[in-house]
């Protein structure tokens, strides 16, 4: 019984903290929208910027935009142009869905993946941004967005 309680304590102390570490890095995103291309971005001919780390979807049929993980809403907002912003997070991951014609949700409300958030116009496009705590993030590493992101890079977009 004193050998087994040793056992167990040296895979509590050794390996829990290393399958902690493995799951603070996993995190796998739902598609915000269920039929959607990618908007390739555009051309930068100086290339004195770096391009955003971001995702624009448009989608003809969706007009409905869901949330890709579980978190809380931390912001919505109404731009000058008259489209919405929502901003949410999850851990220290924050997630931005810029173009929305009408938000579904307000500040402080809890989401669920795949929970409706939002509306786009119909045809209309989503920009969608990651960042881990204040450092942008390339969304389309952790999107399960297959069927979109293979047949727009098979496209050769």
């Amino acid at each position: 019984m004193n050998k087994l309680l040793k056992c167990y304590n040296v895979i509590l102390f050794f390996l829990l903290p290393l399958t902690l570490v493995a799951q603070q890095d996993s995190i796998w995103l739902k598609c915000p929208l269920d039929e959607a291309v990618v908007v390739p971005p555009p051309k930068n001919i100086m290339k004195f910027d770096q391009p955003d780390l971001c995702i624009v979807l448009a989608s003809v049929p969706d007009t409905v935009v869901k949330a890709c993980i579980t978190g809380r809403v931390s912001n919505v907002v109404q731009n000058e142009d008259g489209k919405w912003d929502i901003v949410f997070y999850y851990r220290d991951y924050y997630f931005w869905y810029a173009g929305l014609a009408k938000p579904l949700v307000r500040r402080g409300d809890n989401l669920k993946t795949g929970q409706p958030i939002g509306q786009i116009a119909k045809g209309g496009s989503l920009e969608f941004l990651m960042y881990n705590f204040e450092t942008p993030v390339d969304p389309v590493r952790y999107l399960d967005c297959k069927n979109v992101l293979n047949s727009s890079i098979n496209n050769g977009e």
